[in-house]
């Protein structure tokens, strides 16, 4: 992925609206810390393989505590995570303040759409 860019493209191209778009820098300074020694591949590998709720579930009972102040943002085109999971997560986080869905968008749409995030970042620091 490191030599060949359209690997990560390709393999990450879902978790974008427009994979073409993400720059060859970007993907470099996603993957060179994984690279960068050899134990640390396995985090890539856990990364990739986490993409369920399965680790979000077996944490709901804890979930239920956090009482800090909560935005949810959520890509409504996220091919990995349905936005039902954020309104789930509304319901379970007590400090939950706003469910924001972000609509059209995919998990990386911060990058993407990054002035949407920021906009609806700045919104929930002001009113916390």
């Amino acid at each position: 992925m490191l030599d060949d860019k359209s690997v990560f493209r390709s393999a990450l191209g879902p978790c974008y609206e427009n994979a073409a778009t993400v720059t060859d820098e970007t993907i470099d300074a996603y993957l060179q810390p994984y690279f960068s020694k050899p134990n640390r591949i396995r985090g890539l590998e856990r990364f990739v393989g986490a993409f369920d709720c399965a680790q979000t579930i077996a944490i709901e009972r804890k979930l239920r505590l956090i009482e800090a102040p909560t935005l949810i943002l959520w890509a409504t085109d996220d091919v990995y995570f349905d936005k039902k999971w954020a309104h789930w997560l509304g319901e379970r986080i007590p400090g939950t303040r706003r469910v924001v869905e972000v609509e059209g968008a995919r998990l990386f749409f911060f990058e993407e759409r990054w002035q949407a995030f920021n906009q609806e970042l700045r919104k929930h620091w002001l009113a916390a």
